[in-house]
Parts: structure tokens; C-alpha cells; sequence
């Protein structure tokens, strides 16, 4: 196993064995490097593995959908019956053989031929909307049903998995969750029928628990400075994941077809190499990446363990509870405060959203525009392809903002985003084959999917705000308040597809005038600036990820820290007198980042940028919340 020590990454581009650069870095020569495609471990690796892998358990998690106009088709019967060779005869015509059309036979009694409910289980080759046989044949509310299952067990996995990867490591959790995972997708393409889908698409949803470990794997592996981007990034370039499994998986069914093979032969094989992506992912995950920037945390505390004893430095004080405690009561504060929950709104109906479209726009398209199954699946890739960038410009919009107004600015950005996002889906709603046609429908989609995502982005980068003592709990309660969305969503299409998406415009928008309610400690709300004192605004809470690392770091390495201070008994000081980076990092000093308070084992930091300029200083220092 390879290992590093604090004197590896005592060199410029690393605070802490962190790295403080993503895209680019300058050398020493004052030269521009791109790095953002760098592979090297620990940091590199992690990162392109952390979103890759991510990538891969949305493509698994959203392979079925674009593929549900072929599953929900009629099993197919025995085509040497007296059904499919003397009944289902068109006009009175000699025997109609299997994919061959009698001379004589009009395309519309074929097609009429071809959409009756008892002569279609005589085509097993036969594609197109109603038409043929091949599936296992669902109704429309066993469709809504499966897809409400495939997103119900991610709010259950991500409130688990947090603490399970704090406890194990997150290389091994990831590697554990991918290749386990993989087998329900494995047993996909043998289901028979609509209880076996439901139970399999059920455990096929865990995977969803990816983007925890993902975002926490970054923020293990990223200084504050740029954190922000590189969740931003690592959970945008991951969601693009969805968009790519309605692009692909039609794609592959259509290869399979023209290869010869009957419906139900090419869904099933369709649907086999997703989990045999995420099983090989796994596998790499597990022997060639790395814990943290040090190492693996069973080899770091192997190494520490054979250290020889040395004397108590203060650095185990920094904490009484157990990380998995501290994680629990870091969601019950968060859970308590009201402004979480106008969050856990806005998120809902915007990731929640996406997870809906994901499941049904392949479906929509083909059915609202008579595209093919393939075609259709193409059309909606779109709006998930927004994610490779979109996401990342929402975190950026934030930023912006926060430079100009503070971080009234960032309630701004995610207000204006969140509108939008609304009102381009009740845009999206009203394009019908007749009015805008399909061009239109696309149009509306694309910029509908650019807003969307760019809220998402928005959201997270006002989280760090909301109870800074609490950031992991406020965060994870946020992110699940996305698949609550999803499941919300899912039945509100029992009311029909086209109304249902009408429907969650209205709610979206309407969540957009959440954000002006939204007051925030130490910076105020949209409209009104807090002008009490800042200095009574919530300390910041202690970073457990870095603590869990030097933890295990040998006695020798380590870095001396003392037990937080009260914040009342903080100094008063300006933040532009603000010890530097390397003044904040000598003995009995802590470095605490403006841009990462209160991150909790297992959960997500803002993802939207950093909250604000980083300033080194001493802990237990009060957070000073810029504001305009």
C-alpha cells in the first residue's frame, strides 16, 4: 500500500495534504497547468473514480426507463399456435407468417394487426408504439408504481451510509456499495413479472447512496478554497449519469434489434452491462484508490500503532463523542431548525424533478411526439446532459453574487434560479405536436434542464449558512429531501404525464418565494441585512473528516491543536487582521475554514463554491459571515 506523510505534500498546490487546485494551478515559473485531468493518487484518482463511479450507479439506476415502452409490452405466446397462425389473419388473407407481410395486406390492417391485445404476443420482433410483444406486461399505474420504488430506497441508504463510510473508510464503502449493488442489476434482465421488477428496481435505488460517499470523498481529498467546485464538479459530471443512460440504453436496444434478436432478447441484454460497469468500477475503487491524503486509514493506523508512544499533545481533545454520535446529533439540530426544511422544499423540486424526468421523459417523448423508443430516449438524454456544466454554473452564479452583495447575494441566486427553473417547465408543459411541435419542445427542455440544474447548485451553496453548527446534518436533510421530491413527484403523475409535469411547474415556482422567508444568523435575508452584532453568530463546528485523519496519522506527524474555546471568550477581531494560512498552522493553533463549517462524517458540504473568502484562524474563533 502506498503511503504518504505530511512531508509529501509540504510543497506549493497542497494545504494540509489537501490540494488546493482542481482545473488549473500556476508553477513556480508563474505558468498556467491544466490539471484537472490528472490521474495521480491519492488525489487525482480520487476524484475522476469519485465521479465516474457516480456516472456509472446513475446509468444503472436510470437503464430501465428508457427501455419501459419495450418492457411494458405483452408477453409473447407460442407463435405456432392456432392464435398466431389461423385467428390473426389480416383480410382474409393466407396465413400470416412471423415478420414477413402477406402480398395483398394494407399497412393499416398490419397495424391494427400488430396492436391487438391478443394477436400482438404473435410478433416477438415486432417494435414501435402498442405494438408486438416482448415485455412482461405492465399497465400504466404498475409503470408509476416501479418507478416511485426505484427512487424510495436512496433516502433510506443515504442517511446510513454517511456514518457507515466514517466508520470503514469511504474506498472501501464505495467499492462495497458498487459491487453489491451490481447484482440487482444483474438480476434485472431476468425479471418475469411487475413484483420482480418492483423488488429489484427497489435495490437497484441504493445506489443512489454514491453521491454521498462521493461528496465526501472530495472533501476528504480538497482544501476549502476550492471543495466547493470540486463537489460541484465531481456531483454535476455524476448526475450526468441519468441523461446518459436515455442516450445510451435505446442506442444499444436499437444495435441489438438490427442484430437479429427479438424484443424481449434485446432489453434483457441491454440491461446487463451497467452492472457489469459498476462491479469492474468496484473492484478498481477497491485496489487502486486511496482513503484520505495520507493513505488508507487501516495502514495509517497500523503504521501509527507501531509507533512508539508519545506524549499527550492535546490533540485527542478536540472531541467527546463518537463520530457516528456526532453525526446523529448533528441531524437532530438541523432537523429543528425551520430553514432546513425550505431548503429540503426547493431541492425537492428541483433534483427531486430531475429524478422524475429521468424515469419518464424517454416514455413522454415517444408517446406526446410518436418518436421510437430509441428516439425518444435520445430526445430526453438532453436535459440530464445539462449536467455537465450546468450544476458547476449555478455553484459559480453564487459565488459571483456573494462577491458583489455577500451572502444576501447567494439567496439572490438561488431565488433567480429557482423562478426560472419553474417557469420554464410550465414553458415546457404547454409544447405539444401541435403547438411548437417537436423543435419547440427541445428548446423549451434544454433551457427548463440549464436552470434546473443551476439551482441545485444555488442550494448547496447556501447550506454552510443555514445552521453552521450543523452543516452536515442540514445538508444530508436537504439531499434526501431530493428523492422525497422524486417519490412526490411520481405519484403526481397518476394524474397523467403531461398534467403531473404542469403540475410540478406550479410547485417549483411557487418554491422560489420560499427564499425571500429565508433569514439567516449573522447575515440577514434578501431584502434586510442583519445589523446586530456578528460576533453572536454560531461558531463553526469542528471538521471530524480531518480529525479522523490525523487521528491516524503516527504520533510523529501529527499537528498539535487545542480543545475549542468558547466562542464568547473569542477575541474581538477584524477578519482582515486574520492570521495567515501559515501562521494558523503552528503548534496550538487549527486551521478552520470559512468555506467548510461544521462538515459532519458522511455528509455533504455546499457544493455551490465556497460560502466565502477563506480565512485561516484561531479555533473556536466566531464565523463572520460577510454580508452586503
Amino acid at each position: 500500500m502506498t503511503m504518504w506523510t505530511d512531508a509529501d505534500w509540504d510543497k506549493p498546490g497542497y494545504v494540509n495534504g489537501k490540494r488546493d487546485h482542481l482545473f488549473v494551478k500556476k508553477t513556480s515559473a508563474g505558468a498556467v497547468k491544466c490539471t484537472l485531468f490528472n490521474f495521480k493518487r491519492p488525489h487525482g484518482r480520487a476524484f475522476h473514480v469519485a465521479w465516474f463511479a457516480f456516472f456509472a450507479c446513475f446509468i444503472m439506476w436510470f437503464a430501465i426507463p428508457p427501455l419501459m415502452v419495450t418492457i411494458k409490452k405483452p408477453r409473447c405466446g407460442d407463435t405456432s399456435s392456432d392464435l398466431c397462425m389461423k385467428d390473426c389473419v389480416a383480410g382474409g388473407s393466407e396465413f400470416l407468417r412471423i415478420y414477413e407481410a402477406t402480398a395483398g395486406v394494407a399497412e393499416d390492417d398490419l397495424a391494427k394487426l400488430y396492436k391487438d391485445k391478443q394477436c400482438a404476443k404473435c410478433f416477438p420482433h415486432k417494435g414501435g408504439k402498442g405494438m408486438g410483444c416482448g415485455g412482461i406486461g405492465l399497465d400504466k399505474n404498475q409503470i408509476l408504481v416501479s418507478n416511485v420504488v426505484s427512487v424510495s430506497g436512496t433516502i433510506i441508504i443515504r442517511v446510513l451510509i454517511g456514518p457507515f463510510a466514517d466508520w470503514a473508510g469511504v474506498r472501501i464503502t464505495y467499492s462495497a456499495l458498487l459491487v453489491i449493488f451490481s447484482i440487482p442489476g444483474f438480476l434485472a434482465s431476468t425479471v418475469t413479472t411487475y413484483e420482480g421488477l418492483v423488488v429489484v428496481r427497489f435495490f437497484i435505488s441504493l445506489v443512489g447512496g454514491s453521491f454521498v460517499i462521493t461528496q465526501l470523498w472530495t472533501t476528504i481529498m480538497f482544501h476549502s478554497n476550492v471543495v466547493g467546485l470540486a463537489n460541484a464538479t465531481s456531483a454535476g459530471w455524476g448526475n450526468l449519469g441519468g441523461g446518459a443512460a436515455l442516450a445510451i440504453m435505446g442506442q444499444v436496444f436499437t444495435a441489438m434489434k438490427k442484430s437479429g434478436l427479438s424484443n424481449d432478447q434485446a432489453w434483457r441484454r441491454s440491461l446487463a452491462w451497467p452492472p457489469a460497469v459498476l462491479f469492474a468500477t468496484g473492484l478498481f475503487a477497491y485496489f487502486m484508490t486511496d482513503d484520505c491524503p495520507y493513505g488508507n486509514y487501516s495502514e495509517m493506523k497500523k503504521r501509527k500503532a507501531e509507533e512508539p508512544a508519545a506524549v499527550d499533545d492535546g490533540s485527542d481533545l478536540q472531541g467527546g463523542a463518537e463520530p457516528v454520535s456526532v453525526a446523529g446529533r448533528s441531524l437532530r439540530v438541523a432537523s429543528v431548525n425551520w430553514r432546513t426544511w425550505v431548503l429540503f422544499l426547493v431541492y425537492a423540486f428541483s433534483f427531486g424533478v430531475e429524478l422524475v424526468v429521468n424515469g419518464n421523459i424517454a416514455l413522454y417523448f415517444s408517446q406526446a411526439f410518436d418518436l421510437s423508443q430509441g428516439d425518444g430516449g435520445l430526445a430526453g438524454s438532453l436535459f440530464g446532459l445539462f449536467n455537465l456544466f450546468a450544476r458547476s454554473l449555478g455553484g459559480w452564479m453564487s459565488d459571483k453574487f456573494n462577491e458583489r452583495w455577500g451572502v444576501r447575494g447567494r439567496l439572490w441566486a438561488l431565488f433567480i434560479c429557482t423562478l426560472l427553473m419553474g417557469c420554464f417547465m410550465l414553458v415546457f408543459t404547454n409544447v405539444t405536436k401541435d403547438n411548437g411541435g417537436f423543435g419547440g419542445a427541445l428548446g423549451a427542455l434544454g433551457t427548463w434542464a440549464l436552470f434546473l440544474a443551476m439551482t441545485e447548485g444555488a442550494v448547496f451553496a447556501v447550506v454552510p449558512y443555514v445552521e453552521p453548527t450543523a452543516v452536515g446534518g442540514v445538508a444530508g436533510i436537504v439531499g434526501a429531501g431530493g428523492n422525497c421530491g422524486a417519490l412526490g413527484g411520481n405519484f403526481i403523475l397518476r394524474i397523467g404525464t403531461r398534467p403531473g409535469f404542469m403540475l410540478l411547474g406550479w410547485l417549483a415556482t411557487i418554491s422560489a418565494f420560499l427564499v425571500p422567508l429565508l433569514w439567516l444568523p449573522g447575515v440577514g435575508s434578501m431584502f434586510r441585512a442583519q445589523t446586530e452584532n456578528l460576533s453572536e453568530a454560531p461558531a463553526p463546528a469542528l471538521n471530524l473528516e480531518e480529525k479522523k485523519v490525523e487521528e491516524a496519522k503516527p504520533p510523529a506527524t501529527r499537528e498539535v491543536q487545542l480543545t475549542p474555546m468558547n466562542p464568547a471568550q473569542a477575541p474581538s477581531m477584524n477578519p482582515a487582521q486574520a492570521p495567515s494560512t501559515q501562521q494558523s498552522m503552528q503548534p496550538m493553533m487549527a486551521p478552520v475554514m470559512y468555506g467548510q463549517p461544521g462538515m459532519m462524517p458522511g455528509m455533504m458540504p455546499g457544493m455551490g463554491g465556497m460560502p466565502m473568502q477563506a480565512h485561516a484562524m484561531p479555533m473556536g474563533y466566531p464565523m463572520m459571515h460577510g454580508h452586503g
